[in-house]
């Protein structure tokens, strides 16, 4: 990973967790985290690879590996917060990770935890894309859902949280009227679901932390930049102080970086953590590179 990406993650680690929610009024010209995030487009031209990629697009691509990490890290706290409070669930665990992730960043409320959501949606159509010209076959039996049903279901939610904030993503990702009308449904459910089942297990004021643990282990050949870059902005250390801040575990776990041979994440129950893969940061650099930043109309095609 390269300083720009650096410098735009510690940019949107901040800014997702430690902002308000966003009002009425017009922010500043360019805060200081927005200046970093500059910063790290600008730096980023200096590296080879990238000397001849628009600006525009430098801004784009850091924005896009670190919202859809976040994202990860989000959803697979999900999965940790059902395992470790024995919640039901109703459906395709999977599905209620992702839902876990798109309600928290709307209800946090601000413009960076919304685009989190917009760059893993981003993410889901890039990936249906790869996956389409390369002639990659629908595992229809997965645990997860399809790519681009995945990317919808997340729009869903954020155009069902507010319907005329999100009117231009609906437009843009073409989801026909009827169903963004429909949308309002699905988020106050998950939204109303999530808060019932999550309110017996929110730390009371006063309550003792638990301790959860960050691990950056190794960054093998290539993806030693990527371990260096993530350990040094403490992406682990925003999500687990979020975790350890807003609810009441039953026992500590930990938060780990490592080299695994593929592109994954998952809870890892009998080790008790949740394990992100150095990979994963690869592969969505890769995917930017390879299928991002093309007109919307082909985003959606089939």
């Amino acid at each position: 990973m390269t300083h720009a990406q650096l410098f735009a993650s510690a940019a949107l680690v901040s800014l997702l967790l430690g902002v308000g929610p966003v009002g009425a009024q017009s922010a500043p010209p360019q805060s200081p985290a927005e200046a970093r995030l500059e910063e790290a487009a600008h730096a980023l031209g200096n590296v080879p690879k990238f000397k001849h990629m628009p600006l525009e697009k430098r801004r784009n691509l850091v924005k896009f590996i670190v919202g859809n990490m976040l994202f990860v890290l989000m959803h697979e706290l999900g999965h940790t917060v059902i395992s470790e409070m024995g919640l039901p669930v109703l459906g395709r665990e999977e599905d209620a990770a992702d839902a876990f992730a798109a309600v928290v960043g709307l209800k946090m409320g601000t413009a960076l935890s919304q685009g989190v959501l917009i760059e893993a949606a981003k993410g889901w159509f890039y990936a249906d894309r790869r996956d389409r010209k390369e002639g990659n076959k629908m595992a229809f039996y997965d645990e997860h859902g399809i790519d681009k049903q995945r990317a919808y279901n997340v729009v869903c939610l954020m155009v069902g949280s507010d319907p005329e904030k999100f009117k231009s993503l609906a437009d843009e990702t073409k989801l026909p009227e009827d169903r963004q009308i429909s949308c309002q449904g699905d988020f106050s459910n998950a939204s109303w679901s999530w808060e019932t089942v999550l309110k017996p297990h929110l730390r009371a004021p006063g309550q003792p932390k638990t301790s959860i643990g960050v691990i950056y282990s190794e960054g093998k050949g290539n993806l030693a930049g990527y371990a260096g870059a993530f350990q040094r902005v403490k992406i682990l250390e925003a999500v687990a102080e979020h975790a350890s801040d807003r609810f009441a575990w039953r026992a500590p776990f930990a938060l780990e970086m490592q080299s695994c041979g593929e592109s994954n994440a998952h809870w890892d129950f009998p080790s008790r953590k949740i394990i992100v893969c150095y990979e994963i940061a690869d592969e969505f650099m890769q995917l930017y590179l390879g299928y991002g930043e093309k007109p919307a109309a082909a985003m959606h095609k089939r």
